[in-house]
């Protein structure tokens, strides 16, 4: 048999998917083999999660945003955006690291997720994923990126007219024209729903025919989207941040995962979406609008921040040690290839010289 470049690198792949992660390490207890620990090291580790937002339901009463509730009441979403919860951004990175999905071919809807935390395999039907975040499982199967179905009658020029934004902004169409409350929808669909790091306060043509459907009561399935859309998060760069942390949260008190262990964060008055979040959009108006218990009201407080383990610093000295090595690297591939380049100058001007 001959070796092949592509035999003998799938050969090198199979010994190290059989090699232990280096016991020295703090984070090698949440690993089984050394492919999953590199590719945690590597991808997940470096990337930050995307700050949780929760609405407060009082928002909706007080500025007589009766629409926006029965849209979120319609799309079986009102529960969702509530969550709330201490969040665990070192477990979350590495339940992304193994994440897998697995779906019915005859049935899409229905899908197993898994993911691995050291030696024990956590399995998560879609129906308790439903049941955690009281979401639908029924509804059309879509995900941020396809194109709307034909049943929906989405026009581009329409949609933008309805929401009063401008089509000649292209991809990027700032939502301040929109109402206050079709503002907030956008920013609880790019926030929770649709949790990303970028394009919060502009409609992308891929946010549009989400926007389209919601207003007009055509569901979708809500567990299915977040499904696709963790799949995004986990196969994205490392510029993505990490999504649904509250949800993940929810998921590891399922399994009972022993949470005591590792770094912990809290929620904030900055982490709720109230009055406040219409005054930063450029609402005008004063904080009576809302009760000062609700405006305060939040997960934790400064008093009662969890001090970090000597394990979490000993994980977060880790990280910093990943990025300054992965720099070093590229810096010193750089160095490798710009004397190269410099070898092969001075060899050409050698050789005019030569012939001069």
């Amino acid at each position: 048999m001959v070796l092949t470049k592509k035999t003998a690198k799938r050969g090198r792949e199979q010994e190290i998917a059989m090699e232990e992660p280096p016991q020295d390490n703090p984070m090698a207890r949440y690993f089984t083999n050394l492919v999953d620990f590199n590719k945690y090291q590597l991808i997940f580790a470096p990337r930050k999660e995307i700050t949780p937002r929760y609405l407060d339901l009082a928002l909706l009463e007080t500025q007589n945003f009766h629409n926006l509730h029965r849209i979120l009441t319609k799309q079986n979403l009102l529960e969702f955006v509530k969550l709330k919860d201490r969040f665990y951004p070192t477990l979350v990175g590495i339940a992304y690291t193994t994440l897998s999905f697995e779906y019915d071919e005859e049935k899409p809807s229905t899908f197993t997720m898994m993911f691995h935390l050291g030696t024990t395999k956590y399995e998560l039907n879609v129906g308790d994923l439903c049941s955690l975040g009281q979401l639908n499982f029924s509804g059309t199967l879509f995900k941020h990126g396809d194109d709307p179905p034909p049943e929906w009658n989405f026009n581009r020029l329409q949609a933008c007219q309805f929401f009063n934004l401008n089509p000649n902004c292209g991809n990027k169409m700032p939502t301040k024209p929109m109402s206050d409350e079709y503002r907030l929808l956008h920013y609880l669909l790019v926030w929770v729903i649709l949790p990303k790091n970028h394009n919060h306060s502009v409609v992308t043509d891929d946010d549009l025919p989400i926007l389209w459907a919601l207003v007009n009561d055509l569901e979708i399935n809500w567990s299915y989207f977040i499904s696709q859309h963790m799949k995004k998060i986990q196969e994205g760069p490392t510029t993505m941040g990490l999504g649904y942390v509250i949800l993940w949260t929810k998921i590891f008190k399922m399994f009972n995962v022993d949470l005591s262990n590792t770094l912990e964060k809290s929620l904030r008055d900055t982490n709720i979406i109230n009055i406040g979040t219409l005054h930063k959009m450029g609402r005008k108006g004063n904080e009576e609008d809302q009760p000062q218990e609700q405006a305060q009201e939040h997960i934790g407080s400064s008093h009662d921040v969890p001090q970090p383990s000597m394990l979490d610093l000993m994980e977060q000295l880790q990280s910093i040690n990943v990025n300054i090595g992965r720099n070093h690297e590229i810096y010193q591939r750089n160095f490798t290839r710009m004397d190269r380049r410099l070898t092969r100058l001075d060899s050409q001007m050698q050789g005019i010289y030569a012939h001069l």
